[in-house]
């Protein structure tokens, strides 16, 4: 028991200090530079944890705080239990976000560690969770069926939502390329029609700039797109799709033309 004490302590202080010092959830230029679609997961959770310096300090103390906890033999039990879920999280992203093994069999024995301290006292603790007392049949089978109601329910509208709120598919949502742009007064080089987001088109310019858009097309064809995303606002432009497959939109009021193609 000492030894699993003093092992996991050691391992978190480094971990912790680590992140103080800034020698964790550090990003390299380079990946900062690739699109989002190009990032792998390891530096794609890198920067989300390094974002903010007041997270990722947050994380290191309370593992620093923890492991202080756990070598003192009084607190050691409420240090464990304090790591147990900090730890199995950072397992389960370094399983599922591709970190290197050699940090994931660190964490999974920092976690053995941790399960040594718990386990001796596991019926203690179920006890003290376990509220005392019977509840008759009639209140459980109530409060069982308004469970099921609630997960149902629960289930039922965050899937509408996903389906028929955030999405409304169409035969052009995806990712195009600007291939010609006639008399446009703009540099478009890419446009999105948002398969997650219903209406939105997003307009990318040679400059970087990202303009939100409403579109929509209609049974025959016409595609349409308005100034602001859902409230829709002047016509900005409007056509439909080639024989080619191409897209063909005409500016208003200046008669633009701009050809898209689609990326695979």
């Amino acid at each position: 028991m000492s030894f699993a004490r003093w092992l996991a302590a050691t391992l978190l202080i480094q971990y912790g200090f680590a992140k103080l010092n800034g020698s964790q959830f550090t990003v390299l230029d380079s990946e900062l530079s690739k699109p989002l679609g190009q990032v792998s997961g390891f530096w794609l959770t890198w920067y989300y944890f390094g974002y903010s310096k007041v997270y990722g300090n947050l994380i290191a103390l309370m593992q620093i705080g923890g492991a202080i906890l756990l070598v003192l033999p009084r607190t050691s039990l409420f240090g464990a239990l304090l790591l147990l879920p900090i730890v199995f999280n950072i397992i389960l992203i370094d399983i599922l976000f591709g970190v290197e093994p050699g940090a994931t069999i660190v964490a999974v024995v920092i976690l053995t560690c941790l399960l040594a301290i718990v386990l001796p006292h596991v019926r203690k603790l179920w006890n003290a969770v376990r509220l005392e007392g019977r509840q008759k049949r009639s209140s459980s089978l109530i409060q069982y069926a308004a469970l099921g109601v609630i997960l149902v329910g629960g289930w039922t509208f965050t899937w509408w939502i996903a389906n028929y709120n955030n999405r409304l598919p169409t035969p052009i949502d995806g990712a195009w390329s600007v291939v010609s742009e006639g008399d446009s007064q703009r540099p478009w080089t890419n446009v999105f029609f948002e398969r997650n987001r219903a209406f939105m088109a997003v307009f990318r310019s040679s400059d970087g700039r990202y303009d939100q858009r409403h579109f929509e097309i209609d049974s025959n064809g016409l595609i349409q797109v308005w100034e602001t995303w859902l409230s829709k606002g002047d016509l900005l432009m409007q056509g439909r799709i080639l024989a080619d497959g191409q897209i063909e939109l005409v500016a208003e009021p200046s008669a633009g033309r701009i050809l898209l193609r689609r990326r695979n």
